[in-house]
């Protein structure tokens, strides 16, 4: 296996005042037998801090590595110090209100092991909410619903066409199971270009693209959780979508984008007409605002089929959604 080989890859947790997520999400993976090395990346305080550091004696059957910053850090920051500080080939970020197929993971190091152009590889992702059925007197129960998030392959040779193409068929780099080396530069280029939160997740999701190649293996690779409490659900000020482009500092956000991306493509690639790609950046990224300002979203027979199987039952991938939801209920604090 290539799962449980620490020098192959750890499963990367950033945690952050999420106990509730945090103790479901390592109950899962004991559950599941998980055998691999897992590093939880946190920065949170008070009780919240003292369960985090209690995990490695509460989980004894679980490989766990603990790595702890100040309250203050930020996001970039933490994940760039922590994987500094791994020295597997290849990472994996997991949300510590996620859940992840552990068969796919193994075949997903199997991908990229094998190729050593890819930046990144990941499966399919499968998007979930949970609402609560009172009954009275009797089990938690929730009804399903179930959201279609496509995560697309970027394989086009060229780097400059592969970036525009991920900009205009945006879907993030960021949770996919990485190269560590590639995703560690992606992040020092990121953090010294912006800290706009959404801008550094465009910019290090281009860079990662430009690094390498994108592949995506039609399998059920993860499961991320919608509910009040996660950052998207609390994120509303003018640092955030929708209301980001209400920002004074929009233009500057987005110039500073621009003008990293150009820099890092000129260097990379030998480009030597900035100003037409700078153009093309910005054709590019009309998809991307629409995408996410409008809602418009990509249309990909591949995934199509994908959430087809999410939601008809027997399939291996609505069995597995029917294992992690029967997992969630009891952890009501969760949804």
């Amino acid at each position: 296996m290539l799962i449980d080989d620490a020098d192959c890859f750890a499963l990367l947790i950033p945690t952050y005042e999420g106990t509730p997520f945090l103790s479901r999400l390592l109950d899962f993976l004991e559950a599941e037998q998980y055998p691999g090395h897992i590093v939880l990346s946190d920065n949170s305080s008070g009780e919240h801090r003292v369960f985090v550091e209690s995990c490695q004696a509460r989980y004894p059957r679980l490989w766990i590595e603990l790595q702890s910053y100040d309250f203050d850090i930020g996001f970039l920051d933490k994940l760039v110090r922590t994987l500094e500080r791994i020295d597997a080939r290849n990472v994996m970020l997991c949300g510590q209100d996620d859940y992840v197929v552990a068969p796919a993971l193994e075949k997903l190091l199997a991908t990229i092991e094998a190729d050593p152009g890819l930046a990144c590889v990941r499966g399919r992702v499968a998007r979930f909410l949970l609402r609560p059925v009172v009954q009275e007197g009797r089990q938690p129960a929730a009804r399903v619903h179930l959201n279609n998030y496509p995560m697309l392959p970027y394989e086009d040779p060229d780097p400059v066409e592969r970036v525009l193409a991920h900009m205009r068929n945006y879907s993030s780099t960021l949770y996919s199971l990485h190269r560590r080396e590639p995703l560690l530069a992606s992040f020092r280029y990121t953090d010294a270009a912006t800290r706009n939160v959404i801008f550094w997740q465009y910019l290090s999701s281009c860079v990662t693209v430009a690094l390498g190649r994108v592949a995506c293996l039609d399998e059920l690779f993860l499961a991320r959780q919608i509910h009040a409490r996660s950052w998207s659900a609390t994120a509303r000020d003018n640092e955030h979508w929708p209301l980001l482009v209400t920002s004074p500092r929009y233009t500057d956000y987005y110039r500073a984008f621009r003008r990293a991306l150009v820099e890092f493509l000129v260097e990379r690639t030998g480009a030597t007409d900035a100003e037409s790609l700078g153009t093309a950046i910005d054709d590019g990224f009309v998809a991307l605002f629409k995408r996410a300002f409008c809602g418009t979203s990509q249309s990909d027979a591949a995934n199509k089929a994908f959430f087809a199987r999410l939601q008809t039952e027997g399939t291996a991938e609505a069995r597995f959604m029917a294992r992690a939801t029967q997992f969630t209920l009891p952890y009501r604090d969760t949804y």
